[in-house]
């Protein structure tokens, strides 16, 4: 019986035994480390988790602070290798190709809402009207953080009329605690309405309401001569052939001939009530309105007559000096 008792005690010291080293040997066993390819980061820094998977929670150690938003940072095999080495994280390269790239989690505000912002901030404050904004830096995207609201309130608007300058801050977010402030500036440039050819026109040809388009531009390009309005543009005829869509100037336009040098024209001769009839020659071009001189085909007496229409001169004979060829 004694026996027994020494040979059970035995085989459960020797059972014990290997459990013990069986949990030694478990324990010795190194955990399996990944490296993280794609690694996006939610925050300013950079942990050596986020490198290498399988480690444990205590390996949560700040290696790093996070790329700029909306940049991407190569790690390099030698890179990881050193900082694997470094912490005692089970993990070597394959090869050259082994690399990680980190980015930083962030989202995008586009330039044209922060345009749109700022727009409606000076729109609000009535100061775009007939004007357009040229901000002094090119937009560009904005980029943010992802735990960031992606709103944007516009304050601190400044306009100077002297200099037809603004500026601005850019807030974001629009609600609570500001993350991002940015200063903005540009000018706000006079546009006008101006009124150019749809189509080419060529000497003689007579502008009409057809014929008109208007563009927008700045104000500062405009010639001083420019016309502005369709006074000065219908019914007139251009001195010689106009391109489309340019800004035409007065000395580009003429007033169209009612009468043609060497032409017949007919004269109408006023005579306190009588109103006489008489073929003329018109020795001078004349446009209505215009008085020109003109010989009566029949008399040979040359007169002065103003031109009343197309081929039509009025002559009144009560002030004329007339004389002969």
């Amino acid at each position: 019986m004694q026996i027994v008792k020494t040979l059970l005690l035995a085989a459960s010291l020797t059972l014990t035994s290997q459990l013990s080293l069986a949990d030694t040997e478990v324990a010795s066993v190194p955990p399996i480390v990944n490296l993280n390819k794609d690694i996006v980061i939610r925050g300013d820094i950079v942990y050596l988790n986020d490198i290498f998977s399988g480690l444990n929670e205590e390996d949560k150690k700040p290696i790093a602070r996070s790329p700029a938003l909306g940049q991407d940072v190569e790690l390099s095999a030698r890179w990881l290798w050193a900082l694997a080495q470094q912490n005692e994280v089970n993990w070597q390269p394959n090869s050259h190709l082994d690399t990680a790239s980190v980015t930083r989690e962030s989202q995008l505000i586009d330039a044209v809402t922060i345009r749109n912002s700022v727009e409606s901030a000076l729109l609000e404050r009535d100061l775009t009207d007939g004007k357009k904004i040229v901000f002094d830096r090119k937009d560009r995207d904005l980029h943010i953080p992802a735990e960031v609201d992606a709103t944007i309130r516009i304050e601190n608007v400044s306009y100077r009329p002297g200099r037809k300058r603004f500026t601005a801050q850019i807030v974001i977010p629009a609600t609570g605690k500001s993350y991002i402030t940015k200063a903005i500036s540009g000018n706000l440039i006079e546009m006008v309405n101006v009124p150019v050819l749809r189509n080419r026109l060529s000497k003689g040809d007579i502008i009409g309401p057809q014929d008109i388009h208007w563009i927008t531009i700045e104000e500062s390009k405009l010639n001083k001569n420019a016309i502005t309005d369709l006074d000065g543009l219908i019914g007139m005829t251009p001195k010689h052939s106009i391109k489309d869509k340019i800004i035409i100037r007065t000395s580009d336009l003429d007033t169209p001939k009612a009468v043609n040098k060497n032409g017949l024209v007919t004269m109408l001769l006023n005579s306190g009530p009588l109103i006489l009839r008489a073929q003329g020659r018109a020795l001078e071009s004349g446009a209505v309105g215009q008085v020109i001189r003109l010989m009566n085909t029949q008399s040979n007496t040359i007169v002065n007559g103003t031109v009343t229409g197309s081929g039509l001169v009025t002559v009144s004979l009560i002030s004329q000096t007339i004389t002969g060829n």
